[in-house]
């Protein structure tokens, strides 16, 4: 894979976009989920990070692409518009503990 070139298509204002509305999704999940969740309390903070606009849209995309295979391929080879949103839900949800675990202790 072209490093180049994900970055190029991960850094779309189009593409970060969506991923940044599709974070807003999970963040409004995430502040409705059941307490025992684990994780739950640095989830929640995180939920608030994203719902009040302190997370970069363009880092969340970036992580998006760096940590999902599938989603890099595309976005080298058709672009973002090739990403599917369900492609980039699973992708958040499979970042999203990292992503809240990593700013714990930020205030």
């Amino acid at each position: 894979m072209a490093t180049k070139d994900i970055i190029a298509a991960a850094s779309n204002p189009v593409f970060y976009t969506r991923v940044a509305f599709i974070a807003l999704k999970a963040a409004q999940n995430v502040s409705n989920e059941d307490p025992a969740t684990a994780n739950h309390a640095n989830r929640l903070n995180y939920s608030g990070r994203v719902l009040t606009g302190d997370d970069k849209a363009l880092l969340i995309s970036l992580h998006i692409a760096a940590s999902n295979a599938t989603i890099a391929a595309t976005l080298e080879s058709s672009g973002g518009d090739a990403v599917p949103d369900g492609d980039i839900e699973f992708a958040m949800g499979q970042i999203w503990d990292a992503r809240a675990n990593a700013f714990a202790n930020q205030t």
